[in-house]
């Protein structure tokens, strides 16, 4: 593991493969060794797992500043021209899924993204309440609350859902500055929370979006089988144009 210090700030971040970058964001529950084939990636990309402030070993901001998406993305950034990529593709699920496409908002260094298991058409608003009412049934379980602080500052993971609460309707993938491929499970309860499955693809697809859905599986069982989607993402990103 890789270390870069900014703001004052350890970011913590691991490098694999060779070829065009790819980002694997790594924030709360996404603990991509446990569920991706990371080698599947490697053999075409420098995969980057990088945690940004707030997340995973990456240091924690004190009791008295604030958590902003924009701090979160300049902290990859950085985290990707240390590793010696000023462009780079981004591959994201459900929370990341969610910040992929937002990177590539806040940032013209994203040459195409993969976003899994997230609504990422439509209202933004009902995300933050849930995840809130979340946070507060955690809390009142010791362990609960324990398991989930180690993984990550809380106060981040509420401030991400805070902002994304007030984006304006279809921010994600209205005017995407890049490629976007998206996949999701079939009965994924999250995707069902935001609209529904019908609602997303309708929406990818009057943007010229790919995406692809996978029956029999909810929000977590996707990501437990998230390698049944890496074959259709490498062959959409063969078809995009060379990247260096």
């Amino acid at each position: 593991m890789a270390t870069l210090t900014r703001d004052g700030l350890d970011l913590h971040y691991e490098v694999t493969g060779s070829g065009p970058a790819l980002l694997l964001p790594k924030f709360n529950y996404a603990r991509w060794d446990r569920y991706l084939d990371v080698g599947l990636l490697a053999r075409r990309f420098t995969v980057v797992v990088a945690s940004p402030r707030g997340f995973a070993a990456s240091s924690r901001l004190a009791a008295d500043a604030d958590y902003r998406v924009a701090d979160l993305a300049s902290d990859l950034v950085a985290v990707m021209e240390a590793a010696g990529f000023a462009r780079f593709s981004v591959f994201g699920y459900s929370f990341t899924g969610a910040f992929a496409p937002w990177l590539a908002h806040l940032t013209d260094r994203v040459n195409a993204v993969v976003s899994g298991g997230f609504p990422i058409v439509g209202d933004y608003s009902a995300q933050y309440a849930d995840v809130k009412a979340r946070s507060d049934a955690a809390k009142s379980d010791p362990a609960a609350w324990s398991e989930l602080t180690s993984l990550f500052d809380n106060r981040a993971a509420l401030g991400f859902y805070r902002e994304l609460s007030e984006l304006p309707t279809d921010f994600l993938v209205d005017g995407l500055p890049c490629p976007l491929f998206a996949f999701w499970g079939e009965d994924d309860e999250e995707i069902a929370f935001g609209g529904g499955v019908q609602l997303l693809a309708a929406g990818l697809d009057r943007r010229g979006l790919r995406h692809a859905s996978f029956p029999g599986h909810d929000h977590n069982g996707m990501l437990a089988h998230i390698n049944e989607a890496v074959p259709g993402v490498l062959a959409w990103f063969d078809e995009l144009p060379r990247m260096e």
